[in-house]
């Protein structure tokens, strides 16, 4: 299958100029780091009562974080405890249990069954939860989720760590249908910088043909810009993850942020790839996957099989983006359970404490372990809606963003039109009457457009997801923790 598109390298100009830009991802706006621990359990109480009131019947994707890890992986960004201590392991899971039982309580107490159509088991590294107390989970979960009802029921696994065939067996039987791997990179240099080492053997022995044929997807992280990385070798990592065929490959850029993240000091900024090489392994990864292999790109880093769940509703055009990526319309709403687990519901974001201590100590006084959140303005809400439609289709619908919200575009976004002069002329967009849409290059800089339709990061600049009280708290925690368990 050969894709009608080829991706062109933009230019060194053009990479320098936009490529090198730290700013959201936009998965949430506003932005994580500018919610306010001033809304807690009380606001998301009323924001489920709302929710159910406004919209019944609407699914709902329920999201469980799992923090523990065994071992650091020097490239991550997501919240993490290092321990092998299977009683700290227990102790997380019994308490996620108990946050669950608040969730089933409350909408016991509002008389309605929420309709989850999508189940996710992240973290982490929830493949090392035992099965003893995965089963406990699978209990727990049964009175809040209709696993009939579930159109997606993934888990995020790590080839290592005890992984096997028999095991996927075992999650195919508990209704996982779909599984997803962090590969990152199969080249040893550079998965011994990061500290991840897993071969290509090791990943075919855990899914042989007859397990593979017990879930609905496989899906594959990679990331690029890493340390000791090279256009050669990540061309010979696209290659070898070819041979996989996944249903869906993620391929995101290295988020480097050494301030925040202090195991990032383990490799140097020297062994990083430039800006403009790291610019050519996403081209690569598009003209190979795209072009070479059939896949469908799906927003902004995202690869689907055109068979596949969100490539169908790509074209049938009901994608929808949320705090996992991207759903087929199945859920954009999503609630959280676990530390640091991140939500939206309806209008309001929330998320939860990070600081496991934190975490315990609201459950144990029986309410949510709520530790920030937003109630979104009606600005924020047609901001959003213009942000994620442009990730999803490439294109921004000037007459749709009108109608939908009783506004006049061109009059309500005035001064981001004149903003929008430059990309205009460096060749990122195109308008075509009521359509700005993202040209080969734009698509490329899809972020960088949306920041232009961003007035916080106008006012108050970029705000990493950690900067708040206990974000910057569970940094000192997870120190005292990891001394504790005698690491270095």
């Amino acid at each position: 299958m050969k894709s009608a598109v080829e991706f062109p390298y933009p230019g060194n100009g053009l990479v320098n100029k936009y490529g090198k830009r730290k700013g959201s991802y936009y998965t949430f706006y506003p932005m994580l780091g500018l919610w306010k621990e001033t809304v807690g359990p009380n606001d998301f109480v009323d924001a489920i009562e709302q929710y159910i009131n406004d919209t019944s019947r609407k699914p709902i994707s329920l999201y469980l974080h799992f923090p523990f890890c065994p071992k650091q992986c020097f490239f991550c960004q997501c919240y993490t405890v290092i321990s092998s201590n299977s009683i700290q392991y227990e102790q997380c899971i019994s308490y996620m249990i108990r946050e669950i039982d608040l969730l089933t309580d409350l909408f016991s107490q509002l008389s309605h069954r929420p309709l989850i159509r999508e189940l996710h088991f992240g973290g982490g590294t929830p493949s090392v939860i035992s099965r003893k107390d995965f089963d406990r989970l699978i209990h727990a979960l049964n009175q809040l989720v209709n696993f009939n009802d579930l159109k997606t029921c993934s888990i995020e696994i790590d080839p290592r760590n005890g992984m096997s065939a028999d095991l996927l067996r075992y999650y195919a039987s508990k209704g996982i249908n779909r599984i997803s791997i962090g590969i990152q990179d199969f080249d040893p240099k550079v998965q011994e910088a990061i500290n991840r080492v897993n071969s290509p053997s090791l990943v075919s022995k855990m899914i042989p043909d007859d397990v593979r044929s017990m879930f609905n997807g496989l899906n594959f992280d990679l990331i690029f810009g890493m340390p000791y990385q090279t256009i050669k070798s990540w061309q010979k990592t696209l290659k070898m993850v070819a041979e996989f065929r996944p249903d869906r490959i993620a391929v995101c850029t290295l988020g480097h942020r050494p301030d925040v993240f202090k195991h990032q000091h383990a490799y140097g900024e020297e062994t990083l790839p430039s800006a403009e090489d790291r610019m050519h392994m996403f081209i690569d990864a598009l003209n190979f996957f795209c072009n070479g292999e059939g896949y469908e790109l799906i927003g902004i880093d995202h690869f689907a099989l055109p068979e596949d769940e969100i490539a169908v509703a790509k074209r049938e055009g009901t994608l929808e983006r949320n705090a996992n990526g991207y759903t087929p319309g199945w859920g954009s709403n999503i609630i959280g359970i676990g530390p640091s687990s991140e939500m939206i519901v309806g209008d309001y974001y929330f998320q939860n404490f990070f600081s496991l201590d934190k975490y315990y100590q609201a459950i144990d006084q029986g309410e949510f372990p709520i530790q920030r959140g937003l109630k979104s303005s009606k600005d924020d809400l047609i901001r959003r809606d213009l942000m994620f439609n442009y990730i999803i289709n490439e294109s921004i619908d000037t007459k749709y963003i009108s109608n939908k919200w009783d506004i006049n575009f061109d009059s309500y976004f005035s001064k981001e039109l004149a903003d929008l002069v430059v990309f205009f002329d460096d060749g990122l967009v195109v308008w075509d009457e009521a359509t700005i849409r993202a040209t080969n290059y734009g698509r490329y800089f899809q972020r960088q457009l949306c920041e232009v339709f961003d007035t916080y990061v106008v006012q108050e600049g970029y705000k990493h997801s950690r900067e708040s009280g206990d974000g910057r708290r569970s940094f000192q925690r997870r120190i005292l923790n990891d001394v504790a368990q005698g690491k270095n």
